[in-house]
């Protein structure tokens, strides 16, 4: 049974201490065992935390009457979280919204602690499908692989969306280096070797200063001529840009660039994992 295991308690809900409000440095570090002591130890700090967090919201207004809704303990037994939000309008035909609405826990079976554990693991690089099995096992049902699979492609989703969003205008800049490669989010075509169907996304990361950008692919197309432009627009034309040896990236010699080349037959592949030899 994972340590995390009889943590969860949301048995007795007190509406009171559903504040949203949750002091985040008051936990030394957010390790699995702080998790489990000072989080998912009761649904109230859960809720607080994601509040706190952004992840949840205690606001809310009736999508048909406008009025604020309040939190209220729900008893149904076919609903995993144990407070909803609802209109006391008596006049409205809506009367429940789930807390989960528009978030990140949105149309999940799982419980919210359960969510916010996975989420945990994934931002402390866990990735092994049987230790998150583990870890994240909160009652006496064990995850199965396939929502392992579902919900780690997700949480990337997510980081990728969010990088995306929060990407400087131009990274690099002079005697600065950026590298800058190319990927597919998706899901493994029948589960085996690297080829993947999905999303392409180009991403570069500066090796001094550690900025990165991350940009779709318009159309999902990868050719020279969306590369180069989603290149131009992220970095500034002063640094050292590193490619692959694709050819579709030779243009940025032409067009003024200082541009050296790794061949990833001879260097781990991946952006932010090594520091590639140029040619």
């Amino acid at each position: 049974m994972s340590i995390m295991a009889t943590a969860l308690n949301v048995v007795d809900v007190d509406l009171q201490k559903l504040s949203g409000c949750f002091d985040v440095d008051s936990v030394p570090s957010y390790n699995l065992l702080n998790l489990g002591r000072f989080v998912v130890n009761s649904f109230q700090n859960t809720f607080n935390f994601c509040c706190e967090l952004k992840l949840l919201n205690t606001n809310r207004m009736c999508g048909r009457c406008r009025q604020a809704l309040k939190l209220s303990l729900d008893r149904r037994d076919d609903h995993a979280t144990p407070v909803v939000f609802r209109c006391y309008n008596t006049k409205c035909q809506r009367q429940y919204y789930s807390i989960r609405d528009g978030s990140l826990f949105e149309s999940s079976r799982l419980s919210v602690e359960q969510i916010v554990v996975i989420a945990n693991l994934f931002c402390a690089n866990i990735c092994s499908y049987e230790q998150i099995r583990y870890q994240a096992q909160l009652t006496d049902d064990r995850l199965s692989f396939e929502t392992v699979a579902d919900w780690l492609t997700y949480l990337r989703e997510v980081s990728l969306e969010i990088i995306a969003r929060e990407t400087p205008k131009l990274i690099g800049g002079p005697g600065l280096t950026v590298e800058v490669d190319e990927s597919k989010f998706g899901k493994r075509k029948y589960n085996k070797g690297r080829l993947v169907e999905g999303q392409w996304v180009v991403g570069g990361i500066c090796r001094e200063t550690k900025d990165v950008f991350l940009a779709v692919c318009p159309e999902n197309k990868r050719d020279a001529a969306t590369l180069i432009d989603i290149i131009e627009r992220h970095v500034n034309k002063q640094s050292t840009v590193i490619t692959d040896c694709w050819r579709g990236y030779d243009q940025l010699t032409a067009d003024g660039w200082e541009h050296l080349t790794v061949n990833h037959e001879y260097n781990f592949v991946g952006m932010y994992g090594y520091l590639p030899i140029a040619y």
